[in-house]
């Protein structure tokens, strides 16, 4: 007596099942090739999936370390928070406190300095005032000289709106300053002898040993340094400037020398 080849079907469907679920368990599809290991493969595999698993956590451990760092840093600035906003604001509500903030200072700084005419090598902390002639007119590298240490150094400078834009934080390093910029609140610190000075970008004030100061141009982000007016940095760290014409180089010298 013949049994009914019906009668296998689903043992039939049961090992086709079986081994569609064992090809599928041991293979993967790339976007190039399918790889079907052996046994060699199959370790091989699994030493591939520990080290992209590692890599992962690492890449992970990494984020949040930077990030922990740079939010205990922004912490001492506390202290200025009611006039730069805060970083979990969006940029709207910090933009409108910032300007009610400073409405008044800056009218009234600016009803004191409407006769003064502002020079680009000297920082009069005063708003408003007139602009003067600036040595040049386009962007370009300029050499700079430390008399103190004799050494040179060439920067990208940005003439704009009778101010010479140099990057705070090489010039400040370069004459000396320990530099700190904090990327999350996008401030720059220098600090040199007795002196500090605090600059947030997109702001037109700095702290100068913790008192508020106006600055002759907003500072502002660019090519991964914080853009400031470069009398602003050499005068508040404590060094007058000098341009040579025949020479196209500025010098920089300490005032109590």
């Amino acid at each position: 007596m013949s049994v009914p080849s019906s009668l296998f079907l689903p043992i039939k469907v049961n090992k086709l099942l079986k081994d569609f679920l064992f090809d599928f368990q041991f293979s993967f599809r790339l976007p190039f090739y399918t790889y079907k290991p052996d046994e060699k493969g199959e370790n091989k595999m699994k030493k591939l999936l520990i080290m992209m698993m590692s890599v992962f956590f690492l890449l992970n451990i990494v984020h949040f370390t930077v990030k922990a760092d740079d939010d205990h840093d922004h912490k001492k600035y506390k202290y200025y928070k009611g006039d730069w906003g805060d970083d979990d604001d969006d940029d709207d509500d910090y933009d409108d406190d910032y300007d009610e903030d400073n409405e008044h200072y800056n009218n009234e700084r600016t009803d004191n300095s409407k006769s003064i005419t502002s020079q680009w090598y000297l920082w009069t902390r005063m708003a408003g005032t007139a602009k003067g002639e600036l040595p040049f007119s386009e962007p370009q590298n300029m050499t700079f000289q430390n008399n103190s240490s004799k050494k040179q150094l060439s920067l990208y400078c940005i003439p704009m709106n009778g101010e010479l834009f140099i990057p705070g934080k090489s010039v400040g390093e370069f004459l000396g300053a320990k530099a700190s910029f904090y990327s999350a609140s996008r401030i720059l610190e220098l600090n040199m002898n007795d002196t500090e000075l605090i600059f947030r970008v997109d702001t037109n004030v700095s702290y100068e040993n913790k008192i508020k100061t106006p600055i002759p141009a907003r500072a502002m982000f660019f090519n991964e340094d914080v853009y400031l007016p470069i009398s602003v940095v050499a005068n508040g760290l404590g060094f007058s400037i000098k341009w040579d014409t025949e020479q196209q180089v500025i010098y920089f010298q300490e005032m109590n020398n």
